[in-house]
């Protein structure tokens, strides 16, 4: 295991990744998808203020643009849920780096 730490936040004038924490993954990767996972609740956060798009307000979107017309209820979810993530991803800044000794500890 190699421990990391964690950078997440929203971008734009919410001030971009800052950081959350130190963790311990068995690679970037994992250490990635959860900073991502941070990232997003960030998101979640603010659905509904300063212009960020929650899920049913990115189904409204979609619909009053007639994008969901004629489409099986699967095929609108699937549309929604892309703009969504899109949306989110639009959103937030993640990043991690390696811990090393000369690191100040944090708190986890």
């Amino acid at each position: 295991m190699k421990r990391f730490n964690i950078y997440a936040g929203m971008g734009g004038s919410f001030g971009g990744a800052s950081y959350q924490c130190t963790i311990e993954a068995k690679d970037e990767r994992e250490a990635l998808k959860y900073a991502y996972q941070l990232a997003e609740e960030e998101y979640q956060s603010y659905e509904g203020y300063h212009g960020i798009l929650s899920w049913e307000e990115c189904e409204e979107d979609l619909r009053d643009s007639g994008m969901l017309e004629d489409l099986t209820e699967n095929e609108c979810e699937d549309i929604i849920n892309e703009h969504y993530i899109n949306e989110i991803e639009s959103w937030i800044e993640y990043y991690v780096a390696e811990a090393t000794d000369e690191d100040p500890e944090e708190e986890e």
